[in-house]
C-alpha cells in the first residue's frame, strides 16, 4: 500500500486551544504536540500558558485523569516555571494544576498543614532550597557541603510528615564567577567545587533515603548550553534563580516524573529499519551495502542503536515496523557484526508492505499494549505524518536525521520510570516465551490442560522493602487489568505497609518458559469483619493464564483465615480497564452498588465457590519472607 502525503493542518495557538476544549481525546493532544514541536513565538507561549493554567480546560471530560497537581517552594522564586511546565506536560498528554508558594517561604509552607502548598493537595512537590547556596559563605571562611545539605534536607523531612507523594529537590548550579579566578580549584573554598560537593552529598542522601528525587539543575544547565544560568536578568530583576532559558529544561524533567507517576510513560519503541537503524535501503544495496559503523555518518546508526539498547535494558519493549522484504531485513541482523541490536532483542515485528498504521494496531494487539504506549521512530516524513493522522495516541519522533533522532531519544524522557526493577529486564524474555505458550494453547483441549502443561507457579507475599519499588512501578504503569487505577508512590506504599489497617500483597508468576517476576498487586483495607480491595491489578503479560484468579483466591483464603466474613471489591471505570468491569462477577461476587462509572461487589466468606483454576501451583509466603529464590525455567 502506498501512503499518500497527509496535508499539514495549519495550527495556531488559538486553534490548539479551541481543539483542546472541543475534543476530549488524543487527536487534539496530538495536534497540540505537533504545534509545540514547531517554532513557538513568545506570544504563542503566553496564550497557551494562560489557557493551560486557567479554568476553561477543566471542562474536558478527561481532565481529572490527566491533571497533575504540582506545588513549588523555593528559597527565592520559581514563578517562571509555571508556563513552561504546562507546555511540557501538554506534550505528554497531561494538564497542570500549579501552585507556587509565597516568595522565600519554603520552611513555613512545608511545615504547616494549613499552608497553601499542602492545601493544594499536590501529586508532586518541587523544592528548591539551594538556589542561594553561594550567599551562605562568608568572605573569609570556607563552607562545608554537609551542613548546607542538612538544612535543605530538613525541608524534605518536614514535608514527609504531612505528604506522601513525590518530592523533587533541585540541586545547586555552580555560579559563573570564581572567587579565585583560575586558582579556584586549588582552594578549599572554591566556588565551583562547593556546588559540586553539595550536589554529590544531596544525590547520596536521595539514593540512601528514597525520600526524594534530585531535579538535576546542574546537569540540565550544562546540557542546555545556556551561557549565563545564574548571572541573568531574571535573577537580578525578580529573584528568579533559574533563567527563563533553563526553565523548559527543568520542566521537561518534571514532566517525565509526572508521566511516570500518572501512568503515562511510554513502553514500546517501534523502529523503522532503512535509514533509521542503518543507512541505506537493504532491498537495493543488500546486507553488505548498508551503512553501519566506521566513519561518519555510518557511525551515527551504531550510536543510535546503543542508545536504543540502553532503553531496552531499562525494560522498554522493542518492535520493528518496516516496509521491506523480511528475509532481507533479518540478513542484516544475522550478518553485520556492527549491529548492536540483536534479533532476540525484538519482541514483535511487522516487516511487510502493508500500511504502517494498520501494522501498529496489530502490534498493539499482539503485545497487549495500548497504542498510547508506543513511540515510533521513522526517517520518512510521509510515514510519520500518516501515523500521526491515523493514530493520534502514538507519539512519533519528530526527527528524520539519525543525529537528531539520537538527540531526541537521549533527552525526551518518554520512557522514564520512577524505578528500574528486575522485572524490567525479564520483560523481553516474557514476550519471546509468549510465542511458545501460543503453540501449547492451540493444542490444548481446555484451560486446565493448558495451565497444567505450562507448569504455572504463582507466589504471593506481603510487601517489604525488597519489593516496594516494583510494586510502586506496577501501580503507576498498569492500566488495562487495574480495577481502580489508583496510583501509589513508594512513600505511600511504605506508610500502608506499616499500617495494621492495610495489607499490601505482591504476586509473582513463572512457568516452564519464563520467569515473569512480580506482576500483580493487591492493596486491602482490613477491617475486623470486612476487607475492602482498594487496588487489584495484574500485568497484561500474564492475562489469560488464570493468574489473576489464583491471586484473588489467595487473598480470599487469607481473609477467611483471619476471621473475616465479607470481602468487598471495587471497580472504577477508566478509558483502558473496561475488560475488568465484570471481573468480580466472574469470580462469584455479587454486585451491591452499581453506577455508570463504578461498582462495588461482595463475596461472603467462607465461599462455596473456588475462584482459582486447577493446574496452578500457588505458594503463600509468610510475612517474614522478603524475597524469592528464582531458578531459570526449563523448557521441556
Amino acid at each position: 500500500m502506498t501512503v499518500k502525503s497527509v496535508p499539514e493542518k495549519t495550527l495556531t495557538a488559538q486553534s490548539v486551544t479551541d481543539e483542546l476544549l472541543n475534543d476530549s481525546g488524543w487527536k487534539s493532544l496530538q495536534h497540540a504536540r505537533r504545534f509545540l514541536n514547531g517554532p513557538l513565538s513568545r506570544a504563542d507561549r503566553i496564550v497557551l500558558g494562560a489557557f493551560l493554567t486557567g479554568d476553561e480546560l477543566k471542562q474536558r471530560s478527561d481532565y481529572s485523569r490527566r491533571c497533575v497537581r504540582v506545588a513549588v517552594a523555593c528559597d527565592a522564586s520559581l514563578e517562571n516555571l509555571c508556563d513552561p511546565l504546562a507546555l511540557r506536560l501538554l506534550e505528554r498528554g497531561l494538564f497542570c494544576d500549579f501552585y507556587h508558594a509565597p516568595f522565600a517561604q519554603i520552611a513555613q509552607e512545608v511545615r504547616n498543614p494549613s499552608a497553601g502548598l499542602l492545601q493544594h493537595q499536590p501529586d508532586i512537590v518541587v523544592l528548591a532550597p539551594l538556589t542561594n547556596f553561594r550567599s551562605r559563605r562568608g568572605e573569609d571562611q570556607s563552607v562545608e557541603p554537609g551542613p548546607i545539605v542538612d538544612e535543605a534536607w530538613s525541608h524534605v523531612t518536614a514535608l514527609q510528615a504531612h505528604f506522601a507523594g513525590l518530592i523533587l529537590i533541585a540541586n545547586a548550579i555552580p555560579v559563573e564567577g570564581r572567587s579565585h579566578g583560575i586558582l579556584d580549584s586549588r582552594r578549599q573554598d572554591g566556588t565551583a567545587d562547593l556546588a559540586r560537593s553539595i550536589n554529590l552529598v544531596l544525590s547520596q542522601r536521595c539514593r540512601e533515603s528514597g525520600a526524594a528525587f534530585v531535579l538535576d539543575a546542574e546537569f540540565l544547565a550544562a546540557q542546555s548550553g545556556i551561557t549565563w544560568p545564574t548571572l541573568n536578568k531574571s535573577y537580578l530583576m525578580a529573584s528568579r534563580p533559574f533563567s527563563d532559558e533553563l526553565m523548559p529544561r527543568l520542566a521537561l524533567d518534571i514532566a517525565a516524573f509526572a508521566a511516570a507517576l500518572k501512568g503515562f510513560a511510554r513502553k514500546c519503541l517501534a523502529l523503522d529499519l532503512d535509514n533509521t537503524l542503518w543507512g541505506g535501503v537493504v532491498g537495493e544495496e543488500g546486507w553488505k551495502g548498508v551503512k553501519l559503523g566506521g566513519a561518519y555518518p555510518a557511525n551515527l546508526y551504531v550510536a543510535l542503536q546503543r542508545e536504543i539498547s540502553k532503553l531496552h535494558e531499562r525494560g522498554v519493549v522493542l518492535a520493528l515496523i518496516s516496509k521491506n522484504d523480511e528475509a532481507d531485513a533479518w540478513e542484516v541482523f544475522a550478518n553485520r557484526t556492527e549491529m548492536v541490536l540483536k534479533r532476540s532483542d525484538i519482541s514483535a515485528h511487522r516487516i511487510n508492505w502493508n500500511d504502517k498504521a494498520s501494522n501498529l494496531r496489530e502490534l498493539a494487539t499482539e503485545l497487549n499494549l495500548g497504542l498510547d504506549a508506543f513511540v515510533v521512530m521513522d526517517d520518512n516524513p510521509v510515514e510519520r505524518a500518516w501515523i500521526e493522522e491515523a493514530l493520534p495516541e502514538v507519539e512519533v519522533c519528530p526527527a528524520a536525521d539519525p543525529l537528531e533522532m539520537l538527540r531526541w531519544l537521549t533527552t525526551c524522557g518518554r520512557f522514564d520510570t520512577l524505578a528500574v526493577t528486575n522485572e524490567d529486564a525479564l520483560r523481553s524474555k516474557s514476550y519471546a516465551a509468549a510465542e511458545e505458550r501460543k503453540k501449547i494453547e492451540t493444542g490444548s483441549n481446555n484451560l486446565e490442560e493448558y495451565l497444567a502443561t505450562l507448569q504455572t507457579a504463582v507466589d504471593v507475599g506481603f510487601l517489604s522493602n525488597v519489593q516496594i519499588a516494583r510494586v510502586a512501578q506496577l501501580t503507576q504503569k498498569t492500566n488495562q487489568f487495574n480495577l481502580t487505577t489508583r496510583r501509589y508512590s513508594e512513600s505511600e506504599l511504605h506508610d500502608r505497609m506499616s499500617d495494621p489497617d492495610w495489607r499490601v500483597y505482591w504476586c509473582a508468576c513463572r512457568d516452564r518458559f519464563a520467569d515473569e517476576g512480580i506482576i500483580g498487586v493487591a492493596i486491602v483495607v482490613a477491617g475486623d469483619n470486612c476487607w475492602r480491595l482498594d487496588t487489584l491489578l495484574m500485568s497484561c503479560r500474564v492475562l489469560g493464564r488464570g493468574v489473576e484468579k489464583a491471586f484473588l483466591q489467595t487473598i480470599c483464603d487469607d481473609a477467611e483465615s483471619s476471621g473475616v466474613s465479607q470481602l468487598i471489591g471495587e471497580y472504577i471505570s477508566s478509558p483502558k480497564n473496561s475488560q475488568t468491569e465484570r471481573f468480580y462477577d466472574s469470580c462469584g461476587f455479587h454486585e451491591i452498588e452499581p453506577s455508570t462509572s463504578s461498582s462495588r461487589w461482595s463475596l461472603e466468606l467462607p465461599s462455596t465457590t473456588r475462584i482459582a483454576p486447577e493446574g496452578i501451583l500457588v505458594t503463600m509466603h509468610d510475612p517474614e519472607s522478603t524475597a524469592l529464590s528464582r531458578q531459570e525455567p526449563v523448557v521441556a
